[in-house]
Order: C-alpha cells, then sequence, then structure tokens
C-alpha cells in the first residue's frame, strides 16, 4: 500500500510540459505588436516596408485598419510598442514614431486624407451603392466617426450630431497642442465627412434634438459621446466655481481659447490628463506649477514619458500626499491646499483605502486649484428619450455588449469611453468597428468576418545581426526651456536615416524557426546555440499528451504509427524525444538553423493576407 501512494505522489509531481501545436491562427499571434493592437495593425508590416525603403507600401500597411493613422502617429498609446518581442531583447521598437514618419510622408492636409480613404481594409468601397438605410452618430470622436466610416463604406447615409463647433471629441477639445495639431485631426475628420458622413455642429442630442425623435428617423442611433464631465472631489471648498476643472480647462485650451489662471498653481492628480492640464498650465503663463497625487511615483498612472517631460519643464510632483481642504483668505480667494501624507494607497485585498499619517497635515501655497481626478459621462444626452429607463448603466457608463456595441435597448448601440470607460483612442476606434459591423449585420443580416490566407517560404538562416546591436533611440524633443513657450508640437519627427535605423531594429516575428523530426539527428546543436535559450529537447513522456483537447497525443500517434494511450512512460520515452520553443524568448536569429548539420531546422517566413468576408 506504501508502494502505490508513493508512486502516486511520484505521478503528481512528475514534470509535464503543456504544449501548443502551431496553426495559422498560433504563428499570426506571434506578431506581437500585430496581436497587441486593437485595430490589428501589423506594425512589423509597415516598418520592414520602411526600412526597406517602399514608404507608400508602409503607409498602407498603417492606415489599412485604421481610418485615424495620422493621429496614432502622435498620439496613440502605443499598445503595440507594449506588447513588442524587442522588449525583451533591450528595449520595445519606436512603432508610434515610425507611423508618424509615414504619415508625414504621405501628407496630413485634406487631400491626403481623401485619398488615403482608397486604402482602408474595411469592407465596401468610397463609392457603394446606396442600400436605404440611415444611422445617426452621436459625437464626432473617433468611436463615432470610425463607425461612420464603416457604415457608408456600406452604402449607409450617416449622420454625426456634435455638440461642439469642431469635429475630432477629444482629439481635439481634449488633447493639447503641443501634443496634436488641431488641423492634423480636423483634416482627418473632413476625409470620413467627403466620404459622405452629414455633420450636424453645435448640436447636442438631449437639448436640441432627443434620442426619441433620432430614434425616429433612423434606423440605427450609435452613441459615441464620451466623457466630459470632470469628477469632483469631496473635500471643502473644492465645489466653488473658481475650482477649475480639468477636463473643462483643456475643453477651451486645446482650441486656443483663453483661460485665466494665477501665477502657481496646483493640479489634484497622477493621470495623463494630469499631466496635460499641468503642461498646458505652464504654458498657458503659470510660473509655478505643482501636481499632487495620492499615488507613488512607481504607482502613478500617467505614461512614463508624460512624467518626465513634465518634470523636464519644471512641473513639481508630491507623491503619497492626499487633498483635505481648499484654503482660503478673508475675502474668499484661494490661498492655498492642504494636504496630508498618505502611508498606505491600498489595504491587504487590494481595495483602495488610503491611510493618512496622524498629525501631518500641511498647506501647499497656490492661487489657482485644479481638478483631475478622473472623468464622468454627461447624462443630459438622454434627456427627453422616451426610453431612457430601458438603457442599462454600468459604474456611470452605459452597459454595452463587448465586441458588438449592442446596448440594452434595440437599435441603441454604444462605444469608446461612454461604453467601456476611458481607454486609448485606439480602443475607441476599435469600438466604432465592431459596432457598425454589428449594425450591418442587424440591419442587413450580414456575417462578416475576417478571412486569413498565408503560405510558408524558406528563407536563408544567414541573417544580418547587426539589427540587435542597433541602439533604441526615441525621436528628439525640444529643449524645456522652448518647448514651456510651445503650444505647437513640441517632439521633433525622425529624419529619414533616423528611422531607416530603429525600423531595422524589428525582429521579424512573421519568421520561425521549423523543425523536421525526420532528420534531427538530437546532436542538441540547436539547443547549445540558442543565446536565448529558448530552445529544449524532451522525451515524448515529458509531454502532457492530454492537453489541448488531445491533439498532441493524435499528433504523435499519427507521427510515430502507435497507440500512446496503451504504452507507459518507459516506452515513450525511449520512443522519440520532442523539441520545445518558448515563444516568449525566441528573437528569430536563425543560428538554430545555421548549426544544424542535417538541415532539420529551417527559417520559414510566413506571408499572409486578410480580407473581409461577408
Amino acid at each position: 500500500m506504501g508502494d502505490e501512494q508513493d508512486e502516486k505522489v511520484m505521478e503528481a509531481y512528475r514534470e509535464l510540459y503543456d504544449v501548443t501545436i502551431p496553426d495559422l491562427d498560433y504563428y499570426i499571434r506571434q506578431i506581437d505588436c500585430r496581436d497587441g493592437c486593437p485595430v490589428k495593425t501589423d506594425g512589423r508590416g509597415y516598418m520592414m516596408a520602411l526600412h526597406a525603403g517602399n514608404l507608400l507600401e508602409g503607409y498602407k500597411i498603417a492606415r489599412g485598419p485604421n481610418p485615424f493613422a495620422s493621429i496614432c502617429g502622435m498620439i496613440c498609446g502605443a499598445p503595440c510598442e507594449i506588447a513588442c518581442r524587442r522588449d525583451r531583447v533591450d528595449k520595445t521598437l519606436t512603432i508610434r514614431a515610425q507611423k508618424r514618419y509615414l504619415d508625414e510622408w504621405f501628407g496630413l492636409d485634406k487631400e491626403a486624407h481623401i485619398k488615403s480613404l482608397e486604402y482602408s481594409y474595411a469592407r465596401g468601397s468610397t463609392k457603394p451603392e446606396p442600400n436605404g438605410l440611415r444611422v445617426a452618430c452621436i459625437g464626432a470622436g473617433v468611436a463615432s466617426l470610425t463607425c461612420a466610416h464603416d457604415l457608408l463604406r456600406l452604402g449607409y447615409e450617416v449622420d454625426v450630431y456634435e455638440m461642439m463647433r469642431k469635429p475630432g471629441g477629444m482629439l481635439v477639445y481634449g488633447v493639447p497642442t503641443y501634443r496634436l495639431k488641431n488641423e492634423v485631426a480636423i483634416n482627418e475628420c473632413y476625409a470620413i465627412e467627403h466620404l459622405g458622413a452629414k455633420m450636424h455642429y453645435n448640436m447636442k442630442v438631449g437639448r436640441d434634438i432627443t434620442l426619441t425623435e433620432l430614434q425616429e428617423r433612423y434606423n440605427a442611433v450609435f452613441i459615441g459621446v464620451g466623457l466630459w464631465k470632470s469628477r469632483e472631489l469631496p473635500i471643502p471648498g473644492a465645489d466653488a466655481p473658481d475650482i477649475i476643472r480639468g477636463i473643462e480647462y483643456l475643453r477651451v485650451r486645446c482650441v486656443e481659447e483663453q483661460w485665466k489662471i494665477g501665477e502657481h498653481i496646483v493640479v489634484v492628480g497622477g493621470g495623463n490628463v494630469s499631466f496635460d492640464v499641468a503642461r498646458t498650465s505652464i504654458r498657458n503663463g503659470a510660473k509655478s506649477v505643482t501636481m499632487v497625487c495620492l499615488e507613488a511615483r512607481d504607482e502613478q498612472t500617467a505614461d512614463e514619458f508624460e512624467i518626465e517631460d513634465g518634470m523636464e519643464e519644471g512641473i513639481k510632483i508630491i507623491n503619497r500626499v492626499g487633498p483635505i481642504a481648499v484654503e482660503r483668505n478673508e475675502e474668499g480667494k484661494v490661498v492655498g491646499l492642504r494636504v496630508q501624507p498618505i502611508y498606505s494607497l491600498f489595504d491587504h485585498t487590494g481595495r483602495f483605502a488610503p491611510k493618512y499619517v496622524p498629525d501631518s497635515q500641511y498647506v501647499i501655497p497656490c492661487d489657482t486649484i485644479a481638478l483631475s481626478i478622473g472623468q464622468s459621462m454627461d447624462m443630459s444626452v438622454f434627456d427627453g428619450w422616451d426610453k431612457k429607463d430601458q438603457l442599462k448603466m454600468e459604474r456611470g457608463v452605459i452597459k454595452t455588449e463587448r465586441e458588438s456595441g449592442r446596448t440594452s435597448v434595440k437599435g441603441i448601440y454604444a462605444g469608446g469611453d461612454a461604453a467601456f470607460g476611458p481607454a486609448l483612442f485606439i480602443t475607441g476606434i476599435r469600438h466604432g468597428q465592431e459596432a457598425a459591423r454589428a449594425i450591418d449585420s442587424d440591419l442587413r443580416g450580414t456575417k462578416p468576418y475576417l478571412e486569413f490566407s498565408a503560405e510558408f517560404t524558406e528563407i536563408s538562416p544567414m541573417r544580418d545581426k547587426s539589427y540587435l546591436r542597433t541602439k533604441w533611440a526615441l525621436p528628439s524633443m525640444q529643449p524645456p526651456s522652448i518647448r514651456i513657450k510651445n503650444e505647437n508640437l513640441v517632439e521633433n519627427n525622425y529624419t529619414a536615416e533616423e528611422t531607416h535605423q530603429q525600423s531595422h531594429r524589428c525582429l521579424q516575428c512573421h519568421i520561425s524557426p521549423v523543425f523536421d523530426g525526420t532528420l534531427c539527428i538530437k546532436c542538441n546543436g540547436c539547443v547549445d546555440v540558442c543565446p536565448c535559450n529558448c530552445l529544449k529537447q524532451i522525451p515524448i513522456s515529458k509531454l502532457n499528451l492530454d492537453a489541448g483537447e488531445g491533439n498532441l497525443r493524435l499528433a504523435v500517434d499519427n507521427f510515430y504509427g502507435v497507440d500512446s494511450a496503451a504504452m507507459d512512460d518507459d516506452d515513450l520515452g525511449q520512443m522519440g524525444t520532442a523539441m520545445l520553443k518558448d515563444e516568449d524568448l525566441c528573437i528569430r536569429c536563425g543560428l538554430c538553423a545555421e548549426k544544424c548539420p542535417t538541415q532539420a531546422v529551417t527559417m520559414d517566413v510566413m506571408n499572409y493576407s486578410f480580407r473581409w468576408i461577408g
């Protein structure tokens, strides 16, 4: 009995490897930058085209899945760079900056953006037959205009209702001009208007027209109104009208209108919008700008480059303090912000629960206070709507079905921040695309899907290894002393030589080593030469053959012509070995294929294409 128990214990602790048998979907997911992009932009593709000198092909790849490629070249949060495999070697690729180079080469004026419409991967065409159906899009931000773009290509009549006097939403009214020129965003929006979108400016839904009226006139309505209200801070004195609300402040300053502030401003918050408010205030005449954040330096939600750029421009950041009260003089004017240090921000369960250091309050002198602690939705858009009670809300935004944009009210779709909370612009673009497909499916019964085809071709493994030695470099910035006086773009574009060098750093994740078991002599040379230890040769008995619905066992049985389920571990171990590859580590250097004496290892390039069907 004891021996049986020992055997069971040993079995429980026996090391087994869960492996995946590659298929086409597996190989396309290895292109990490593409897989990390919400709209599946092939950054690898346009960087390789750029490096080869084929700039038009590179631009087409960048523009194909994204009607707002130009703004993404300047302000995208770049989830592609976060996913990039090169980051596991040294530093990620500068994908966004290389897209900007392509954008500016192609052109940023209205004519260039109109021309770019022909490069879209979306279904339909720029000159479709009208289908007789009408859709209203509320808001002229990226989610709504992307939805309009995709529906117009299918023959829909699309009207866009925008409460501002210009299109672009947060692109124009929320992103400071030192990061993105309004002209670029407006020109990109104009291309969608040229495609056929009918724009209704200064038209606020809930005030000038109701959702009830829109539902009567249109076959479907898309809500993409964004989050235009700043969250309030529940401390004494913060609800007064002289306290700046960050979103409202940016809305005025981003269109280069005036907003009078004092000389010494305190910004409450530590995210990207907070830095936009702080850096805008320096350009608006503030002599000193101090940010107070609950979070520690490494807990701040702002991008690292925003923090560093802000500090270079003279912004002082005080971390781990909480605002307690607004201090005023006898005349009622702001003279400071009372704060108190905290020693803990979250409890043991990870719940937000700040704990303050006792008897430690002090006042930061200032004459202006700006709040930037979050955004919320303006619910007045639903005023006068007879189905308002039927629309489900969740955490202050519209409860929306993922990957379709459908809401709890038939015929009403939503996307962007108003549906899923604050997110990147590129994510809002994806929401618009998903909603457009759902609207077309619901109204016309279509079943669109993305067809993927690929072929593999063997290439020489003798790759120029200089791509591993090329140093990472961001585009240069104007010196802080100059850029704090500049409300135009402060990040310089790459030179032709710089972008050529940086695009060369791409690991080319569409190329993979392929192993032929019939030629392998188990010399282990490929394992020994691998510079990143991503290869491992193990006996078949070490594989979890029942993982992945038993496909691995079926593959083993077919290769060896056996019934592995009837074999014990000793027999499986004697029968053969398997080569495992850790995709997280592979850098596509080709040394394994160079080393192999029998050509059992080859480097195969995957040439692939996509097209929408249905």
